[in-house]
């Protein structure tokens, strides 16, 4: 049975031969599960969620930024996050540091299509 994204809103789900990557919540840092699960927004799931519970959910590659991939893993059939990768690329609203390091202000949609092409 194919899992889906935990993003709100989101319909990715995973299928072979597919683009877009998921990627597990980090459930054995809970700092860092914490601010993926403040940053998703979820209403089923919050940040005082239990492991058990979030273990094996995921997130798709398309809530990410480009920066947020390890560069050295392109071309391989999966991509490896960032140890500080947060995702951040949602319908409304920039990263949060987006602001400060002078991101496009291209709408969503385009920044996913973008990745995509990236990440293919």
């Amino acid at each position: 049975m194919p899992s889906g994204c935990l993003v709100p809103g989101c319909t990715e789900k995973s299928r072979l031969g597919q683009s877009v990557s998921f990627h597990g919540l980090p459930v054995k840092d809970a700092q860092r599960c914490k601010l993926w699960l403040r940053a998703i927004n979820n209403p089923r799931v919050g940040e005082d969620t239990g492991k058990e519970i979030i273990k094996g959910k995921t997130i798709c590659s398309l809530h990410f930024k480009l920066e947020d991939f390890d560069g050295r893993l392109f071309g391989k059939i999966r991509s490896a996050l960032k140890p500080t990768a947060v995702p951040c690329v949602f319908a409304v609203g920039p990263c949060p540091d987006d602001e400060q390091a002078g991101a496009s202000n291209a709408p969503p949609a385009a920044k996913r299509s973008r990745l995509q092409v990236r990440l293919s």
